[in-house]
């Protein structure tokens, strides 16, 4: 039986795999699969799931992110699963139903909120303003309307996705690519909406802490400067639709983490 949501997530924490596995049973009973794409592993006990794939890759997060794209089977995709985070208990549920409530539409979008925090000490992020592409000056864009929104927690139609070709892995980290997969959604015409529940529950690790450090720098030393050169003439002047094997041109072996 195939899947009814794919769950995608570049990964480096490969102890951690199990309780996100284990995260995802406990907030949906549809079916689903969980894609990892990273360079450790799979646990033992996560070896003989049926509904999980694997694929080794050495690559940046958002190439190991799309690559977990291009081999989704389900429906439905979940944007974007990290693997320092869990899904609250039926909230996965909950937004999907959210989503086949409205006028159906494979460019219908339902994000929910989640929370973050250093060592459990994690604060719910529920204002709308802090997930509003303009409502950050990393993000903020002239011609972007205020009422469009990141995709960090999103769940789309998978036809949707492969249309907009998933993630452009010229980003390094998630953060930005996952912005620039919100606009080309939203000008696209995605019909998105939100549900006022948590739907993950994140660690955060600060600037260049614990394994932190390479993502942080692929942030601000080439996502967010790229970002801000690619919508320098605003969104019209970028492309929606890119090809989903993108990330075969983004480097196999990611300099930043690997030597």
């Amino acid at each position: 039986m195939k899947p009814e949501i794919s769950i995608l997530m570049p990964g480096i924490r490969s102890e951690r795999w199990t309780n996100v596995y284990n995260s995802i049973s406990e907030s949906t009973k549809r079916e689903f699969e969980l894609i990892i794409v990273g360079p450790h592993a799979l646990p033992q006990e996560l070896q003989e799931s049926k509904n999980v794939k694997y694929c080794k890759d050495f690559g940046a997060p958002m190439r190991a992110a799309n690559i977990a794209g291009a081999l989704a089977e389900g429906k439905l995709i979940f944007s974007l699963m990290s693997d320092d985070s869990v899904f609250m208990p039926n909230v996965l549920d909950k937004a999907i139903d959210h989503l086949y409530n409205q006028e159906f539409s494979t460019k219908n979008v339902v994000m929910a909120f989640y929370k973050e925090g250093v060592n459990g000490t994690n604060k719910d992020i529920q204002s709308l303003k802090y997930f509003k592409i303009n409502g950050s000056d990393s993000t903020k864009l002239h011609d972007v309307p205020n009422d469009w929104l990141i995709f960090n927690t999103v769940i789309l139609y998978r036809e949707f996705f492969d249309q907009l070709g998933g993630w452009d892995c010229s980003f390094e980290a998630c953060p930005m690519g996952l912005t620039d997969l919100a606009i080309r959604a939203q000008k696209e015409g995605a019909n998105v909406s939100h549900i006022e529940d948590i739907i993950l529950d994140c660690d955060h690790m600060p600037g260049t802490t614990g394994d932190h450090a390479p993502i942080h720098y692929g942030q601000i030393e080439h996502d967010e400067p790229f970002y801000k050169l690619k919508y320098s003439c605003g969104p019209e002047g970028v492309e929606s639709c890119i090809s989903i094997d993108n990330w075969k041109k983004a480097e196999s072996v990611w300099s930043r983490r690997f030597k």
